[in-house]
């Protein structure tokens, strides 16, 4: 299969790269050790969205003169000393239109793997060997990208942030519950569903968006208990977490996730599966709960009502993740 995949990477793909490393060699290099400019890259599509917020508020908090750049199909991107990529696609998309890139310094956020046809194993760890430095959100995925084939030495653990200045802590009364993810099966949507609809007394708030794709949507949303904001713009985010008492991470696979920090340093009680960073950021039974990634509803439902009982201030224990802190380890790694 492995053999198989490296044929179809070669034959439909990688030529595409070779020719964008050969233009690169014929443009003027400068991978610097003094940095004039930083620019963080994202789609436009992003810009109101998680992604958008992240390059953002890395970018303010660079010591680097940084700057931010959308653009949905990633080409022209300005001269720059340097190029942060909040998603790996983006680095890939952005070497084949932009070679001028190859001679500067970039370092790609890694969230986790999720190999496709277009994006296989082989494609995505060759490519991620021709950055700078690859940042892991957490050491399993770390571990996978090493044991696949990137150099270690090019990979940096830096757990991904939140800001403590844009979200504001809240008294925990109602014991309403709460989620925040875009829509597909990697966030668990039958977690959400069942919840919703064992626990009638309880209100439950959804923030995000594509959740009409789901199959079980129109019955969700005509639930009583729950309430969606759909697509709403990253700004509001702070007041809608102060709707909620006790947040939910139900997801299969993450690298992050980010709504975790965001919902602890709105003083939300967290209960999530056991990916991405989770593990690092909650101690089980103190500041949270954790929860086996193939746990049923019911074992959720038991932890909800626990954490009723919960009057830790979970802000405080989550007060380090900060973007300033998040973004001085990165100016760091562009310094190297």
């Amino acid at each position: 299969m492995m053999i198989l995949e490296q044929i179809i990477f070669t034959l439909l793909f990688k030529w595409k790269y070779w020719i964008a490393i050969l233009y690169s060699k014929f443009l003027k290099k400068s991978k610097k050790s003094v940095f004039t400019s930083i620019t963080y890259v994202a789609r436009e599509a992003d810009k109101d969205w998680i992604f958008g917020a992240k390059v953002r508020r890395l970018a303010k908090f660079s010591g680097l003169h940084s700057t931010t750049y959308f653009h949905n199909r990633l080409r022209n991107l300005p001269d720059s000393d340097g190029y942060f990529f909040v998603f790996h696609q983006y680095f890939y998309r952005a070497m084949r239109h932009n070679p001028k890139i190859l001679n500067r310094k970039n370092i790609v956020m890694f969230t986790h793997p999720n190999w496709t046809f277009s994006f296989s194993e082989s494609h995505v760890i060759w490519c991620l060997n021709k950055a700078d430095k690859v940042i892991c959100l957490n050491s399993k995925v770390q571990k996978e990208l090493i044991a696949a084939g990137l150099d270690a030495k090019k990979t940096a653990l830096i757990h991904i942030a939140s800001d403590p200045d844009f979200f504001y802590t809240h008294e925990r009364e109602t014991g309403t519950v709460g989620f925040c993810s875009a829509f597909g099966e990697r966030k668990n949507p039958e977690m959400v569903y069942q919840l919703v609809k064992n626990m009638p007394g309880r209100k439950f708030y959804l923030i995000g968006r594509y959740w009409e794709n789901y199959e079980r949507y129109d019955e969700m949303k005509n639930m009583a208990n729950f309430t969606y904001y759909n697509n709403e713009s990253y700004d509001t985010y702070p007041d809608l977490y102060n709707n909620i008492d006790i947040f939910i991470s139900p997801s299969k696979l993450e690298g992050g996730p980010v709504p975790v920090l965001e919902a602890m340093l709105s003083n939300c009680f967290p209960i999530a599966s056991k990916t991405g960073f989770c593990p690092d950021v909650i101690s089980d039974g103190y500041n949270g709960f954790l929860f086996d990634v193939d746990s049923d509803y019911s074992e959720v439902i038991r932890l909800i009502k626990l954490a009723d009982f919960k009057t830790i201030d979970v802000r405080q224990t989550a007060l380090e993740h900060s973007w300033k802190n998040c973004s001085q380890k990165i100016d760091k790694l562009f310094l190297e």
